[in-house]
């Protein structure tokens, strides 16, 4: 739907441009037409026709800008994204759950929540302001940190500021699978605990979503 959407604005803005063009164009002929058949010039006519011309031509730069202005945004998004992703950060956090799942294997979701509260219990005891700090070094706080960065992605994307094209040339489905692999089976536990959610969310069907059109791109 939205990607109809998008289809139908772009449409849209290619038609009323080319409307615009074509009122600069009849607006400057019958300019040039009154200007060498009339015996005595109309300047109250000339001055509408060539005003017509000039609107239409500030109508057209004012469409290209509204459109490399978005171009710009998106591009400033992408890259602010791209940096928090490539931080020491987020690859020590990405790494830690894939070092979970590896060694942990079937029961990785399981160690996970036995983890989680420990944790939780453990920094409980310790001075308040010990605490923030501590609760940085959990795997909890990790898990945290991808998959909100993937839940915004995926939200990005299902709202259309990511096109297809852009999202899936700097996310390759390998580094995607950390969300069927890992992050929906540990989200899915903790929502069931913490939230007690009886059905999963939306936060579910973003990730999926993000994943599952990945794998359906074809270059």
């Amino acid at each position: 739907m939205r990607r109809i959407q998008r289809l139908f604005n772009s449409l849209a803005a290619s038609v009323f441009v080319i409307f615009l063009a074509l009122s600069v164009v009849v607006a400057c002929y019958f300019l040039v037409e009154h200007l060498r058949t009339a015996k005595e010039i109309d300047y109250t006519a000339a001055g509408e026709l060539l005003m017509v011309a000039v609107l239409a031509v500030e109508g057209i730069v004012a469409v290209h800008h509204l459109r490399h202005s978005r171009l710009d945004s998106v591009h400033q998004v992408l890259i602010d994204m791209l940096r928090d992703y490539r931080s020491c950060e987020m690859l020590h956090a990405v790494n830690s759950l894939w070092r979970l799942r590896q060694q942990h294997g079937d029961q990785f979701v399981q160690f996970y929540m036995r983890q989680w509260h420990e944790d939780d219990e453990r920094i409980a005891q310790l001075p308040a302001a010990e605490q923030l700090e501590a609760m940085r070094a959990t795997l909890h706080y990790r898990r945290r940190s991808v998959k909100d960065f993937f839940n915004l992605l995926a939200g990005l994307y299902e709202l259309g500021v990511f096109p297809k094209e852009i999202l899936y040339t700097y996310w390759s489905e390998a580094e995607l699978k950390i969300i069927p692999e890992i992050l929906i089976p540990l989200e899915t536990a903790v929502a069931k605990e913490l939230r007690t959610e009886t059905e999963l969310g939306g936060w579910f069907k973003r990730l999926q979503g993000l994943y599952e059109g990945r794998r359906a791109v074809r270059y």
